[in-house]
C-alpha cells in the first residue's frame, strides 16, 4: 500500500533508490527517549521484531525544530544511543533512523507536470518547498514521492530536513559503519499500519512528546498533512488541540475529495491515548481506535519486551510492516 516509503525515503540520492533494502536494525530518536528494534526476516509476511530497547534521555536533550539546533546535550543522547545500540545491534553497518516530526517539513504539492529526470524533478520540488522552509532550500536534504499522476495534474509528497539538523541525529549513531540507509519522520513511518482495505478516508493522529501530526489518507495516498507543537506546560489542552486539528484536516479533505471518513486511529507515545482518543471521537462524531500492530510481527518478543514495544514501538513496527 505505502510503497513510497520503501522507494523514496532513503538517506541517499535517487540513483540508489532501486537498490534499497529494509535495514535489519531501526532506531528512533524523540524528545525523552531513544528506541531501537532488530528486525529479522525478508518480505513483509516473514518479518519479525526480535528485540527492542528504549532508553530515556533528559527532556531538554532533544528539542525538534526545523532550522535551529535540535540537540542540546549530545553526550546524553550518545549515552542513550550507545545503550540501545548495544542491546539491538548495528544491523551489519546500515540502519534505519526515525526522527521527530517537528524536525522535518512534510508537504503535499501539486504540479501541472513533473520532469521525468529525477534530478530535474527534485530541483523543481525543492524550489516549490522554499516558501515552506525557514531556511535556504539549498541547505535541505529533500526527497519526494509521486502520489498520483494524471493529465495536467501531478501530486507529490515532499519531505525536507535541514542537513545540519539531520546531522545532529545521525551523529548519535556515528559509530555504526555505513551510516543510515533509511531516514523517516515518525508519522511517515506509521503509515503502513493503516488499513489496506479501507478505501474511504482514513484519519491518522500521532501525538509524540508534545508534537501532533494529523494526516488524512484517501485510498493509498495522503491528501492532507499538518504538524504542530503542543504546549508542554498545558497537558490538559492536548485533547482539545488534537480534536481541533482532526476537525480541520477532515474538513479540508472533504472539500478536496468529497470523501467520507471510514477509519480513524490515534498513536500516542509514550503515554496511553485512550482519553485523548475519546475526546477526538466526541469532537468528530466518529470512533477513534488506538493504532495497533500485528501480534505476529512481535511474536518473538518476551513478555517484558512486548510491554515496552506496546508503549514505544509503533513507528518501529511501521517500518517493519512496510511493503516489499
Amino acid at each position: 500500500m505505502f510503497e513510497f516509503i520503501k522507494d523514496r525515503f532513503a538517506a541517499v540520492t535517487h540513483s540508489n533508490v532501486a537498490h534499497f533494502t529494509l535495514p535489519s536494525v531501526v532506531y528512533e530518536i524523540q524528545p525523552g527517549f531513544v528506541a531501537g528494534a532488530r528486525i529479522d526476516g525478508s518480505g513483509r509476511q516473514k518479518r519479525r521484531i526480535r528485540g527492542i530497547s528504549v532508553q530515556p534521555i533528559k527532556a531538554e536533550t532533544v528539542g525538534p525544530h526545523l532550522s535551529h539546533a535540535n540537540v542540546a546535550d549530545a553526550a546524553d543522547l550518545r549515552r542513550a544511543a550507545d545503550t540501545v545500540l548495544a542491546a539491538v545491534g548495528n544491523g551489519g553497518g546500515r540502519y534505519g533512523l526515525i526522527v521527530p516530526d517537528g524536525a522535518v517539513r512534510v508537504a503535499i504539492l501539486s504540479f501541472e507536470a513533473l520532469p521525468e529526470d529525477p534530478l530535474e524533478a527534485e530541483a523543481l520540488v525543492r524550489w516549490r518547498m522554499k516558501d515552506k522552509l525557514p531556511y535556504n532550500p539549498e541547505e535541505a536534504r529533500a526527497t519526494f514521492q509521486v502520489l498520483s499522476r494524471e493529465p495536467q495534474h501531478v501530486e507529490v509528497l515532499a519531505v525536507a530536513v535541514r542537513t545540519s539538523v539531520l546531522a545532529e541525529y545521525e551523529s548519535a549513531f556515528s559509530s555504526v559503519n555505513g551510516g543510515a540507509a533509511l531516514i523517516l519522520p515518525s508519522t511517515v513511518a506509521l503509515l503502513p499500519l493503516l488499513s489496506e482495505t479501507e478505501m474511504r478516508g482514513q484519519l491518522l493522529l500521532h501525538v509524540c512528546s508534545n508534537w501532533l501530526t494529523a494526516v488524512v489518507v484517501a485510498g493509498s495516498r495522503p491528501c492532507v498533512w499538518r504538524t504542530r507543537e503542543l504546549d508542554p506546560n498545558d497537558l490538559e489542552s492536548h485533547a482539545r488541540e488534537a480534536a481541533s486539528e482532526a476537525m480541520r484536516v477532515l474538513a479540508s479533505a472533504r472539500d478536496r475529495l468529497q470523501a467520507d471518513l471510514g477509519h480513524a486511529v490515534l498513536s500516542m507515545r509514550p503515554l496511553p491515548g485512550r482519553e485523548l482518543a475519546a475526546a477526538v471521537s466526541s469532537a468528530i462524531g466518529h470512533k477513534v481506535d488506538l493504532i495497533s500492530t500485528s501480534r505476529e510481527l512481535t511474536g518473538l518478543l518476551t513478555v517484558d519486551d512486548r510491554a515496552v514495544f506496546d508503549q514505544f514501538g509503533a513507528a518501529l513496527a511501521g517500518v517493519a510492516a512496510n511493503v516489499g
